[in-house]
C-alpha cells in the first residue's frame, strides 16, 4: 500500500509544478500596484513641434471678416490630394497666411498659439485674436504579433496603455509584456526605450506619454504551441491535477 501511495505522490508533485507554471502571471499588468495606496502621477507633458509635423492653426476674432485671411493652409500631397494644415519644413518653419514664414520648431502648441497671436497683434490686423493650434499628423505606429497598425491620435496627448487598449490589448502568451519597446525620434536621432507593463514604474517612464511618430513594438515571446498542442497540454495538466487530488485523498484515507 505504501508503494501505491508513493506512485500517487509522484504525479501529484508533477501536477503541482505544472499548475505553478500555468499560472497567468505573464498576462497580469501592474502586478506591484497596491490597492488604496496613492502613487504620485507625473504631469502630462506638452508636445513640442518637430520638423515634418503638420499643424492645424485656427485664428478667430469678434469680427469674422478680420480673421478670414488667416484660414487653415492647404497644401498638395504627393498623391495630388489636398491636405489641411501647415507643414513644418526642414528649417522648422511654417508658411502662414499674411504673416509669412514663422519659426515654430521646438515650441509647444500653446507657445505656437501665443507667437501667432502676438505677430497678428503687432502687425495691426486684429486687436485681440484667438488662436488655436493642434497637431494634424499625430500618429503612433504599433508593431506586434497580432498585426501592425498606424493610429491617428485626435487629442494632443495619449499614454501607452491607451494606445495598447485601442489596439486590442496585449497577450502575455504571445508578447513580452515585461519588455515593450518604444522607439522615439527626436533631434534627428532614434532612441529605444524599454517598458515593463507588469511594473508601476511604467508611469514614470519618459515614454509613458507618447509623442508624434513614436513606434511601439510588442516583441514576440518566441515559439508557442499551436491549438492542438495547447489542447494536449491542457489535457495533461488536468490529468495531473486529478492525480494530485486522488493522491491526497488516498494519503489521508490510509493514514487515518
Amino acid at each position: 500500500m505504501k508503494d501505491f501511495i508513493k506512485l500517487l505522490i509522484v504525479p501529484a508533485l508533477a501536477g503541482a509544478m505544472l499548475v505553478g507554471c500555468a499560472t497567468p502571471s505573464t498576462t497580469t499588468l501592474l502586478k506591484d500596484m497596491e490597492y488604496n495606496n496613492p502613487y504620485a502621477a507625473q504631469s502630462v507633458p506638452e508636445l513640442k513641434i518637430q520638423r515634418g509635423d503638420r499643424l492645424n492653426i485656427k485664428v478667430m476674432s469678434e469680427n469674422p471678416v478680420l480673421s478670414a485671411p488667416f484660414s487653415d493652409g492647404v497644401s498638395a500631397t504627393s498623391a495630388g490630394a489636398s491636405e489641411l494644415g501647415y507643414p513644418v519644413d526642414n528649417n522648422g518653419q511654417i508658411e502662414f497666411p499674411v504673416l509669412g514664414r514663422i519659426k515654430v520648431e521646438g515650441l509647444t502648441l500653446r507657445q505656437c498659439e501665443q507667437l501667432v497671436a502676438q505677430r497678428i497683434k503687432e502687425s495691426g490686423y486684429i486687436k485681440e485674436p484667438i488662436v488655436k493650434a493642434s497637431m494634424g499628423n499625430f500618429r503612433i505606429t504599433i508593431i506586434g504579433s497580432s498585426g501592425n497598425n498606424v493610429m491617428n491620435v485626435k487629442e494632443d496627448n495619449i499614454n501607452l496603455l491607451q494606445v495598447l487598449a485601442s489596439n486590442g490589448g496585449v497577450d502575455g502568451k504571445m508578447q513580452k509584456i515585461k519588455d515593450v519597446m518604444v522607439i522615439r525620434t527626436e533631434g534627428g536621432q532614434h532612441t529605444a526605450y524599454t517598458v515593463n507593463l507588469q511594473s508601476k514604474d511604467l508611469f514614470d517612464s519618459p515614454v509613458f506619454y507618447l509623442k508624434q511618430n513614436d513606434i511601439v513594438y510588442l516583441k514576440p515571446r518566441g515559439r508557442s504551441l499551436n491549438p492542438t498542442g495547447e489542447a494536449i497540454m491542457t489535457f495533461v495538466q488536468s490529468g495531473l491535477q486529478l492525480g494530485w487530488i486522488f493522491s491526497n485523498l488516498a494519503f489521508w484515507y490510509y493514514r487515518k
